[in-house]
């Protein structure tokens, strides 16, 4: 059989990162390559960040694969719904995996996808390249985490069973499978490093309402420190990166494991800088001096909201005063400080939304990121607001960050308390080091009349 991996990210298509051009290998379809390949199963890997649908379209016509694994997520939607039109035209045998996939399984079943495998992917998607050589795509009976159609047309759902396999047991990723040097050239183009990404943990057993838990649910495992030493050597002896990317959910959840992985590094006299996530409650000043120690530049973890109580309203684990300490314990060892923030959260009120300004404005991050709360599928958060949602078009025509939640403030007021955010906290920044005064008027200025905005839109709900 003929397989080919592929995702539907064109980044052609993209330009808020076309702005920043940080653009990272899809390191799950390189994992499911590896491990096929580990088992002897022939595949290709079709990576479309620097390609076009055209070409990827080519590409297929060319190679004519009997089956064609897609990665589906948040943002592919609309590109992933394409490939499943070509695949249903030419008697490929598509199979969507991703957390866009395990949410929604019967949707793109109806849509015309023959293959769902929902959570951890190696297992199952072995196990069913097995049987669609034996049986085809109507018998996929038995596979755990698999969905499909039976030859009658009625929807089979296996069981979901989550992996408790050791990550050490899976091979490294195949960056072999593609170009990686167009990615590390373009960060070395935009920003003068070779960055590299890689994970030392699956899954993240935190509870916050509106994350995404549907490939691990809130399960978390972790390699060892040896197995990630020994992946990071070999990135180091290939591709030269001088820069990494710990694209972990949380680097930080256990302070012994980091506290080997320092030692490591330190032996093998191994030190790049790098940024990572973690939690404001997983931080302390010991962990913060490792992490520079180790070469850390940047940890980016969640304030979300400067409100308490939506803090709790979210399941989030932290307090205001964590949030503070960490930012202080990184600042004050020479790490970078970013935060995550966002408005919109079901429940929040335009006092809490002033809250969360002043709250960022005070508190200085080096760096923050906004964003507008979304009911994504397979969250608490759209279990507790399901029969909110407004859907103004089809599914096959929306995104699920484009949804709305009824009762909810209208989204121009959230806009303009982004933008009132940004004057605040660039007005705080101005008034510190006394520079630019016209500039400083300027964002006083932006800042009053966007207050004046959400005063004037605050009856208006959704």
């Amino acid at each position: 059989m003929k397989f080919v991996l592929t995702h539907t990210y064109f980044l052609q298509d993209d330009p808020h990162e076309q702005q920043i051009m940080k653009p990272y290998p899809p390191l799950g379809l390189l994992y499911l390559s590896a491990f096929l390949k580990q088992h002897d199963v022939p595949v290709q890997v079709y990576d479309t960040t620097f390609s076009s649908r055209q070409a990827l379209f080519d590409f297929l016509d060319r190679e004519q694969p009997d089956a064609l694994g897609i990665h589906c997520n948040l943002l592919t939607k609309y590109n992933v719904l394409q490939l499943i039109d070509y695949c249903r035209e030419r008697g490929i045998v598509s199979i969507l995996g991703g957390p866009d996939a395990s949410t929604q399984v019967e949707e793109f079943l109806r849509y015309g996808a023959d293959v769902v495998i929902s959570g951890e992917g190696e297992i199952p998607l072995l196990e069913t390249l097995r049987a669609l050589e034996q049986k085809g795509p109507r018998h996929l009976h038995g596979i755990a985490n698999v969905s499909f159609r039976d030859a009658r047309g009625n929807l089979v759902q296996n069981p979901r069973q989550y992996s408790r396999r050791r990550l050490d047991d899976y091979p490294f990723p195949d960056r072999e499978a593609i170009d990686l040097e167009a990615y590390l050239s373009t960060w070395e183009k935009h920003h003068g490093q070779r960055s590299i990404s890689l994970i030392t943990a699956r899954g993240c057993a935190f509870t916050c309402k509106w994350c995404s838990h549907s490939v691990y649910a809130y399960t978390h495992r972790r390699r060892t420190p040896e197995n990630v030493l020994a992946e990071l050597k070999l990135l180091l002896e290939r591709y030269r990166p001088t820069h990494l990317w710990y694209a972990d959910d949380v680097l930080t959840v256990n302070r012994h494991w980091i506290r080997h992985y320092h030692r490591l590094l330190c032996a093998e006299g191994i030190r790049l800088p790098f940024e990572c996530i973690a939690r404001a409650d997983r931080l302390d000043p010991e962990l913060v001096g490792l992490l520079r120690e180790m070469g850390c530049y940047r940890i980016w973890f969640g304030a979300e909201s400067g409100s308490q109580r939506i803090l709790d309203a979210m399941s989030r684990g932290v307090t205001r005063e964590q949030i503070q300490q960490a930012t202080r314990w990184c600042q004050q060892q020479g790490i970078e400080a970013g935060i995550f923030v966002m408005f919109g959260y079901p429940g929040e009120e335009l006092a809490d939304i002033e809250e969360t300004i002043r709250f960022v404005r005070d508190l200085q991050p080096d760096h923050y990121l906004t964003t507008v709360a979304y009911p994504l599928r397979g969250t608490r958060l759209y279990e507790e607001v399901k029969d909110r949602v407004i859907y103004h078009r089809p599914w096959e025509a929306h995104l699920q960050r484009e949804l709305e939640i009824r009762g909810r403030y209208v989204r121009p007021l959230y806009q303009f308390a982004i933008k009132k955010l940004a004057s605040e906290y660039r007005r705080r920044q101005l008034k510190r080091i006394w520079q630019d005064p016209l500039r400083w008027l300027f964002h006083g200025l932006r800042s009053r009349y966007c207050h004046w905005q959400m005063r004037r839109l605050a009856h208006l709900r959704t």
